[in-house]
């Protein structure tokens, strides 16, 4: 799987270290949340997370291989998410998309119940 800025993903908490977090991402891919996402408290905040806990993260920067990873800036607006089917929609489409979504979905649940009758 090839990770892009912006992206937003689950991974689990591998391991928790004076440097940061590393989080285990989808397809066995690991990055960093470097200890400066926290803050100046780092040794006070690292106590809050643990080894094995679900966590959401956004690929902020792609090194050499490696995925430079933020918890702080996954709500961040000026990380798009290359994924995300509505970031490229101008303000006067989003009402019109979304409304069309909305009404696919109310479709899809409609079958599914019917299905299950």
């Amino acid at each position: 799987m090839n990770y892009k800025v912006g992206q937003r993903l689950d991974g689990v908490i591998n391991n928790v270290t004076d440097l940061g977090i590393f989080v285990t991402l989808p397809k066995h891919k690991s990055g960093l949340v470097h200890r400066n996402d926290f803050g100046s408290d780092w040794p006070r905040e690292r106590q809050h997370w643990q080894v094995g806990d679900q966590v959401r993260v956004v690929v902020q920067n792609l090194r050499k291989g490696r995925l430079d990873l933020s918890i702080r800036r996954v709500n961040d607006p000026d990380l798009i998410d290359p994924a995300n089917q509505f970031s490229q929609l101008k303000a006067g489409d989003f009402d019109r998309v979304l409304n069309q979504v909305d009404q696919e979905a109310r479709a899809e649940i409609k079958q599914l119940e019917a299905a299950l009758k």
